[in-house]
């Protein structure tokens, strides 16, 4: 099936060099919007599906440019937060003058073409590595499901290895059409209680524990690793580490990636005017913490492994 090369994404960010998020080196593709609401989200710059302005306080230095371009009155002065998001129409006016970039557009529209050629100038790093390739993530990439099939398509058409980082909340249908061509599926499980998970995420974990079932009867041969985002005092007990290690086995998948818990995300939510991160006094759990935890998922004969360093 051709690909549509100039249907248009929103992308937040593309990384280039990573080697966490699967096999080799890669270049992570982040898509803007998600359907879940994670209280401790590591991209809160990523959860809308539509642009949005960032304020960056140390870069900014008062000229009052955005002030004067803002129809509603939405920019205040002399204010950390800088924007007053219940005014604001997100019409962006105040990011396009900012001769700092202290206010930025979060969010840029990018055709299947662009990001494609974006990411085959790494070719020759990913043919030197283990599988390199493209991730794509988000947000999540089930959001705008329409584009990261076609992107999908696109990378494999050109030779390219294909990930996706999903929790997998969506439409079967949708889940099992953006997952078609991939070469792996890095699937997340955040809690194996539905109504913990529901306080966690905004949404029960039935439609995401089925999915990975159904995805599992119909395509074996899709390699699959299942994530776990340990968040202190939520998920990251041996008891939901084991149920999840039990239920992984029984669909034969055979690893499973504990990720520790990050710390950094606190300041981008001060940035989009989110307020103070929730997890901001949260630490990463400590090696040994995490090596026991590796240790309880073994002993159901899985491999383990953990932050993603395969």
């Amino acid at each position: 099936m051709a690909v549509n090369y100039e249907l248009e994404g929103l992308i937040t960010n593309i990384q280039d060099f990573s080697v966490h998020d699967g096999c080799g080196i890669r270049v992570i593709v982040f898509l803007k919007g998600c359907a879940m609401r994670c209280r401790w989200c590591q991209n809160p710059e990523s959860i809308e599906g539509e642009p949005e302005v960032a304020f960056r306080p140390k870069l900014c230095i008062n000229c009052n440019r955005c002030q004067e371009v803002c129809p509603v009155d939405a920019i205040i002065s002399n204010e950390d937060g800088k924007i007053d998001r219940n005014k604001c129409n997100h019409c962006l006016k105040c990011a396009e003058v900012c001769p700092t970039t202290a206010l930025i557009k979060v969010g840029k529209l990018m055709s299947v073409k662009k990001v494609l050629d974006k990411v085959k100038s790494y070719s020759a790093f990913f043919n030197a590595s283990n599988n390199g390739g493209a991730t794509l993530s988000g947000g999540d990439p089930l959001y705008q499901w329409k584009f990261s099939y076609e992107l999908i398509k696109a990378f494999r058409d050109h030779g390219i290895h294909v990930a996706i980082e999903t929790a997998g909340y969506a439409n079967y249908d949708i889940f099992k059409t953006v997952t078609k061509d991939v070469n792996l599926l890095l699937y997340d499980i955040k809690h194996m209680d539905s109504e913990k998970h529901e306080v966690g995420t905004g949404v029960p974990n039935d439609m995401i524990l089925n999915n990975l079932k159904r995805i599992r009867q119909e395509k074996k041969d899709l390699e699959c690793v299942i994530r776990i985002p340990l968040i202190p005092g939520f998920n990251d007990d041996a008891i939901n580490v084991i149920k999840t290690a039990e239920f992984v086995k029984s669909l034969g998948i055979r690893q499973i990636d504990l990720l520790p818990f990050n710390e950094l995300p606190g300041a981008k939510y001060k940035e989009i005017g989110r307020g103070q991160w929730e997890y901001y006094h949260f630490k990463r759990q400590n090696e040994d913490h995490l090596n026991k935890l590796a240790k309880q998922v073994k002993t159901t004969g899985l491999k383990v492994t953990i932050g993603g360093l395969w």
